[in-house]
Formats: C-alpha cells, sequence, structure tokens
C-alpha cells in the first residue's frame, strides 16, 4: 500500500489554519436536512459568537473573500517552526443511509493526485522541506469533522506556500479518477478487515447502548 493511501478526507464548509493542535469532537446533534432544492445555509462564523466564553485574545480571526475561515496565532515556542491545521465541517455523520463510508472513501481519494499534484509525488513533496510522513504530516476523520495537519519545521516563504499550495489542491482539485477509485477499494476493505478488532465491536455496542436510535450508533468514521 502506498504512504498516499494512508492518509485522510472529504467536502469543503468550513476551513481553518491554526497554529494549535485540532482535536476531534463528537457532535450528537444530526445535521439540518436540505431539501432538493433548497441551498444549506452556513453555521455561524464562529462558535463563540454564541458564547459567553471569551477568546484567547492572542488568536486572530477572519474570513477570505471566497468564505474560507482562518485563526491565527502566534507562537515561538519551538522558535521557527508553525503547526497548520485545515479543517473540514463535516463526517461521517454528514452521511446519507446510501453514502455510509463515503466520508472516510474520500478522505483516502484526496491523496490520489490533484490537478497539478500527481498521484504519489504529494508525501515527496513534503518529505523534500523536511516534514516527516506521520510525525509531520497527517490527517482524521471524526463523526463531525476532517481535518489536515501539518508541522513545518520552517517558517521560509518556500516552505509555507508549499504547504498551503498542497492543502488547497486536495480540497479544491482531487481528480477523482476511476482507475483510482477502483484501486482504492481494496485498501478501504483491508483497513475495515485490519480495525474489525474485539475492541472495536465492543465500542459499536457500547455506542448503541448509549445513543440508542440516533445517526451515532450507525456512523463510525
Amino acid at each position: 500500500m502506498s504512504l498516499s493511501r494512508r492518509l485522510l478526507l472529504p467536502a469543503v464548509s468550513s476551513i481553518a489554519l491554526m497554529a494549535g493542535a485540532a482535536l476531534p469532537a463528537v457532535a450528537l446533534a444530526l445535521p439540518a436536512t436540505v431539501t432538493q432544492g433548497q441551498q444549506a445555509q452556513p453555521s455561524k462564523p464562529w462558535a463563540q459568537d454564541a458564547s459567553d466564553l471569551k477568546t484567547d485574545e492572542r488568536i486572530r480571526f477572519g474570513t477570505l473573500p471566497n468564505g474560507m475561515r482562518y485563526a491565527l496565532m502566534h507562537n515561538a515556542t519551538p522558535p521557527g517552526q508553525a503547526s497548520f491545521r485545515l479543517r473540514i465541517d463535516a463526517g461521517s455523520l454528514h452521511e446519507d443511509d446510501d453514502q455510509k463510508g463515503l466520508a472516510h472513501f474520500s478522505e483516502h481519494m484526496l491523496f490520489n493526485g490533484t490537478e497539478n499534484v500527481p498521484e504519489n509525488e504529494m508525501l515527496r513533496i513534503l518529505e523534500r522541506l523536511g516534514l516527516a510522513f506521520g510525525a509531520d504530516t497527517n490527517a482524521f476523520t471524526s463523526f463531525d469533522q476532517t481535518a489536515y495537519m501539518l508541522e513545518l519545521p520552517r517558517t521560509d516563504d518556500e516552505t509555507v506556500d508549499t504547504s498551503l499550495m498542497i492543502m488547497r489542491e486536495q480540497v479544491s482539485r482531487a481528480l477523482m479518477e476511476p482507475s483510482a477509485i477502483d484501486a482504492e477499494r481494496d485498501v478501504i476493505v483491508g483497513e475495515a478487515r485490519l480495525r474489525d478488532s474485539p475492541q472495536l465491536r465492543a465500542l459499536k455496542t457500547q455506542i448503541a447502548l448509549l445513543a440508542p436510535g440516533q445517526r451515532l450508533a450507525d456512523r463510525l468514521p
């Protein structure tokens, strides 16, 4: 299995570049149903808008002209490095009954070639910049979100610009070639086989008991 097929992510709804770690969260509420012909309305720009908790004054929030949201925080420890988090406000809870597994599958496919970055070249580019696979280049899909994570060893123009370019390519210019989709099926099946452990089966049973009748019990990422 190529390294490019062992990473993650899907659809673009809301994105943030952050200097802190992105932690997966579980949302029990289901997304609002959108009927045919309706356009889904975006959520409130920031969670703090509906909270009485004050935000960290060191964080600068903003929105780009294309609607992409960002949060920036200066952190000089360790010096000369940066952490990038690109968050997509979509996960397995957003799947319909006939789409189960789509978030995870799409997550794989976004590493299988884009318009300007050939398949298997993405990780090579990052490695040449000093990012190690796993430690510095990673991602995850959860019930309610998907995120890409890059730990930059330097903040020179080449490293920053190339890292941002790759993130943009993944979420806006993925090729989704039919041949690559067919090749990825066996990878997904292999992962499912490896992860079908007693611990996972116990977790499924526990969630079904704690959240009976809810989509959460039937949408493990």
